[in-house]
């Protein structure tokens, strides 16, 4: 019996070794359709997050050199994928608000300049009277994206299965906290697109549909685009899924090549709506991203407008030069956008050498920088010889030493700067894992450094603070989590998460009086606003004066 169990064990292990040696010695992809066929097929998934399901178009010069649909748009009903299927675009959408927007700009309608308060009198006078127009469509109006309605007590999840009219939503976003100065800096907001989409309809007296029909999809002849209801998305989009990878026992009995592809909640489309509500397919977006290119909708002065970059490279509904594609090849220069929605992603990429890549598929999550730089090295014919070199490595202080440290790591990133051209900043994830290699080697002036930069430099939000704070609290340097907690309370003062977050910190270094403190300035702010997370604050409060007392 032992025998034959070690026979067994030793066939699944030759199998496992021959089929790793498959995958890692297999030939790279030629052609795009072999790039495609290989994300499509799950044992492939690593290299973009899951496997590739939808539509790819790409063209030259003007020219569609290659359009094929992979996967199920319904899975269920096995019913295919094919180049006329439509998919949610999520934020691509924000390209038609801006174009809208600044259609009515041209016509005099409105101006950049003019402060939201002059069509949405109703919101509060810090963001009536100080958000331009302008700011709205470069992420700079201080707004936050979606995670800002949390600290206000509305779950993400409440506010995508809730309909809205869009001035209900307009002071929905109203009641949300500015997270910066309107003006002072690049923030990634939909919040701010949303509001684009109530103001567009206050100046035209028309819908969003109903603009967007007249204005761009009937012009440009466009048979597959829209923003339409929630029947509409149900009955004729292609299926919303997202791609979990599983381990252990799942791994061998309930996975499909190592995961499992699971369908998604809907969205409402009123909280989608201007920031993220339009469906299209690949051959309506290539008509639209002529039309950008040829000035077909605006004059070539305002539309010249619509491409300026601002900060971080954002122009109004497009970025200029995205910093993970000019990592990958720092020969190339594009506009580009991509969308995510609830089980769909998105990406439409113009380069500058006249090649156009559009994709749409019903996986969410998909790693557009790695799809868009395989097809375009393939679309042309190149080596991939032009990615940025000098990251050092970071796997241990000795390491990252080795590699020249700080002064190669910032030599990167300058030049990483100068190729995207605006500031490039190393990712949080790598401040972060920088700042506790020097943390666990004793170098703490080096760590606190890091933190004052991390703090004045990338202005970040609620949630990356609090994930900062949490790391260090459970990490081998502890200590060092309070900061980050006590500057999240700091930046977002009215944010009942946040001082619940200081006070765990506090009870997990024994430091009661502090922790109840902050555990009642939560439970304050929490009942203000009828916070999901009110009944959590109280019970953490108790337990804390239990300890304590």
């Amino acid at each position: 019996m032992k025998k034959y169990i070690f026979k067994i064990c030793l066939v699944v292990v030759i199998a496992l070794i021959t089929w790793g040696a498959f995958i890692v010695f297999k030939p790279e992809p030629k052609s795009i359709g072999d790039l495609i066929e290989s994300y499509e097929n799950p044992g492939m998934k690593i290299k973009i997050r899951s496997p590739f399901s939808g539509t790819v178009l790409v063209a030259k010069n003007g020219r569609i050199i290659f359009e094929e649909a992979y996967g199920d748009a319904n899975i269920a009903t096995k019913t295919a994928n094919t180049i006329d299927t439509k998919f949610g675009i999520g934020s691509v959408t924000k390209q038609f608000t801006a174009m809208l927007v600044m259609q009515l700009v041209e016509k005099n309608k409105m101006q950049l300049e003019d402060t939201i308060g002059k069509y949405l009198p109703y919101l509060p006078s810090e963001k009536a009277s100080h958000i331009t127009i302008h700011q709205l469509l470069s992420n700079t109006s201080g707004l936050p994206h979606y995670n800002g309605l949390e600290s206000i007590g509305m779950s993400l999840n409440k506010f995508a299965s809730t309909q809205y009219t869009p001035k209900a939503l307009a002071k929905l976003i109203g009641k949300t906290h500015l997270i910066h100065k309107p003006g002072t800096t690049y923030v990634y907001s939909s919040l701010g697109y949303h509001l684009l989409g109530v103001i567009l309809e206050e100046v035209s007296g028309k819908s969003y549909t109903k603009l967007l029909e007249e204005q761009i999809i009937e012009p440009l002849g466009l048979k597959n685009t829209g923003f339409e209801t929630n029947a509409y998305i149900s009955n004729e989009l292609a299926k919303g899924y997202r791609y979990d990878e599983v381990y252990g026992w799942d791994w061998w009995f309930n996975s499909k090549h190592g995961g499992q592809t699971k369908s998604v909640s809907f969205r409402d489309q009123s909280t989608a709506y201007s920031a993220g509500g339009i469906h299209s397919t690949a051959k309506d977006l290539f008509i639209w991203s002529e039309a950008i290119k040829s000035n077909a909708l605006l004059g070539p002065e305002m539309t010249q407008r619509m491409l300026t970059p601002n900060k971080q490279g954002y122009c109004y509904g497009w970025i200029r030069n995205w910093d993970d594609i000019i990592e990958k090849n720092t020969k190339v220069r594009l506009y580009g956008h991509g969308g995510a929605l609830f089980g769909n992603s998105a990406f439409i990429a113009l380069y500058d050498d006249e090649t156009t890549i559009i994709y749409l598929s019903n996986r969410s999550n998909l790693k557009a920088e790695e799809i868009l730089h395989q097809v375009h090295l393939r679309a042309n014919n190149l080596k991939d010889k032009f990615k940025l070199k000098g990251y050092p490595n970071r796997s241990s202080y000795v390491k990252f030493k080795e590699a020249g440290g700080m002064v190669v790591l910032q030599d990167y990133f300058n030049r990483l700067s100068k190729y995207s051209g605006y500031t490039v900043n190393p990712s949080n994830s790598t401040m972060r894992g920088v700042m506790k290699i020097h943390l666990e080697a004793g170098e703490i002036e080096v760590a606190d450094s890091l933190k004052t930069v991390f703090f004045s430099s990338y202005n970040p939000d609620e949630r990356t603070l609090n994930e900062f704070g949490y790391d260090f609290l459970y990490s081998e340097t502890p200590n060092y989590a309070l900061e980050f907690f006590i500057e999240n309370t700091v930046r977002f003062p009215n944010s009942s998460n946040a001082w619940d977050s200081l006070g765990e910190a506090y009870v997990t270094y024994e430091d009661y009086e502090n922790g109840i403190a902050c555990y009642k300035k939560a439970v304050e702010l929490g009942e203000k606003v009828a916070h999901r997370s009110l009944i959590l604050y109280n019970e953490n409060l108790k337990n804390a004066r239990d300890k304590h007392y």
